[in-house]
């Protein structure tokens, strides 16, 4: 049985295809949760599933590849480190939840599990399954179903909301926003590149449909990650297209006419700004950190650490609390934990929700997350394939740096980049199953890529 998995080549591509289902997934995850009332979700299982494949799927390999070999290495001392961790808090914490820490760090292993899985069958079996273009369509794919559901669901009135209070945003039918955001936001450039390759003459102008459907639906949802998203894309595919014309590129279509389009774009997103949901939100969110500045002004206060001018310092300010959605709040009150706690708790981690007395919550920034509930020891080795990654690829990009600025390279890198900056000031991207695996997917394709130097056929 186990030799049929490691032959079996609909497996292979079933790793691919998996993507285009994510958003079926995801719906159904929906339906559990608000028709349902259950937290024991369809997504929940089928990832777990899915991630012990691909980690079975390694270790199959870990003769024949070394680099299977040293991923299977690395996922065993993964899980030494979760029973380290597990007993320490075990041990430490006032309140310990064991189905809410395993459900954490399944969340949180998940992303490294399918990045090296993908990084593995790029490199394995790309040349005989032709994976780039399964990752191109499987892409496309599942932008497309998220564009759709989003429009359908807005027209029809039947979408989800955003946000249960004064801000306004739509998710369609799916459950969080934030995920949605940080999935369309690392999605959108991989578009935006399929669009400029495959556009030689006007009529091709539906090739930028799952674009702008991807671009609407960051901007429905109503955050600025969103929007920051849709204006950070364009204007880096706008800049590497003009470059590309100056550098007289071939096999990037037409490219006079996709320098066209994304200005047309810039321009709509130039003019709509007024009315999108986030201009609205951002003005919302001011006007409560106002009113709470005001009633804490009012509220009299004669502790010691009031008076404490070194305590006030270290309280976010409002600035922060507007770029951050107020989790900065959050970081402070773990930052206070963190002093708190056990050297144990400081080198593995103090778990889900840190030392909480009364109701775990997470700070929803995901360095924050990941170093204060796995601790140092745990940061460095949940970051260690990252970091494998990160200087692989530079390595090889230092020998033609000016790559960086043509299409392809340029709008990757985009996507990991808004991936990376989206666990920081957002969250929900290490930390969500269904976001993980889209920067999981291209940072292996990247990675792959720069690796061959090789050309996309789609």
């Amino acid at each position: 049985m186990l030799h049929a998995l490691k032959t079996n080549n609909k497996l292979v591509l079933f790793f691919f295809y998996f993507i285009a289902l994510q958003p079926v997934i995801d719906i159904l995850t929906t339906f559990s949760i608000v028709q349902l009332n259950t937290s024991a979700t369809v997504g929940v299982f089928v990832r777990i599933i899915y991630m012990a494949i691909c980690a079975l799927f390694l270790l199959l390999h870990w003769k024949s590849s070394s680099f299977a070999k040293l991923a299977s290495i690395y996922l065993l001392a993964w899980g030494v480190f979760i029973l380290a961790h597990l007993g320490v808090n075990y041990m430490s914490k006032p309140n310990f939840y064991f189905m809410e820490e395993v459900k954490f760090l399944i969340k949180l292993t998940y992303f490294n599990v399918v990045l090296l899985n993908f990084a593995f069958l790029f490199a394995y079996f790309s040349e005989k399954k032709e994976l780039g273009k399964k990752f191109f369509t499987n892409v496309m794919i599942s932008s497309l179903i998220i564009g759709l559901v989003m429009l359908i669901s807005i027209l029809t009135n039947t979408s989800q909301m955003s946000y249960s209070w004064t801000k306004v945003g739509y998710t369609g039918w799916f459950f969080a926003g934030n995920e949605l955001g940080a999935i369309l936001a690392v999605i959108l450039p991989i578009l935006l590149y399929f669009a400029i390759v495959k556009t030689t003459r006007f009529k091709d102008a539906y090739m930028w449909i799952p674009v702008i459907l991807a671009g609407y639906s960051l901007l429905m949802i109503g955050t600025k990650v969103g929007f920051g998203a849709v204006a950070i894309t364009l204007a880096i595919g706008f800049a590497s297209i003009l470059i590309a014309l100056f550098k007289k590129r071939e096999n990037l279509g037409n490219l006079k006419i996709s320098a066209a389009f994304t200005l047309a774009l810039l321009l709509v997103l130039g003019a709509v700004t007024p009315i999108v949901p986030v201009f609205q939100n951002t003005y919302a969110h001011i006007e409560l950190l106002e009113n709470q500045e005001q009633e804490e002004e009012e509220e009299p206060d004669d502790s010691e650490e009031a008076a404490d001018p070194e305590a006030e310092e270290e309280e976010p300010s409002r600035v922060s609390s507007l770029m951050y959605s107020s989790r900065d709040r959050f970081l402070y009150q773990y930052n206070l934990y963190y002093d708190q706690a056990p050297i144990e708790q400081k080198i593995v981690g103090m778990g889900y929700g840190g030392n909480f007395e009364e109701a775990p919550k997470m700070i929803e920034m995901d360095y924050s997350d990941v170093f204060y509930s796995t601790g140092l020891i745990g940061t460095i080795l949940y970051f260690l394939p990252l970091l494998y990654f990160a200087v692989s690829v530079l390595n090889k990009l230092k020998r033609n740096i000016l790559m960086v600025f043509q299409p392809l390279y340029a709008l990757l890198i985009s996507s990991i980049v808004l991936g990376l900056g989206i666990a920081h000031f957002a969250g929900h991207v290490f930390t969500a199953p269904a976001v993980s695996i889209y920067l999981a997917l291209v940072i292996a394709y990247f990675h792959h890529y720069v690796s061959k130097d090789s050309r996309v056929n789609m």
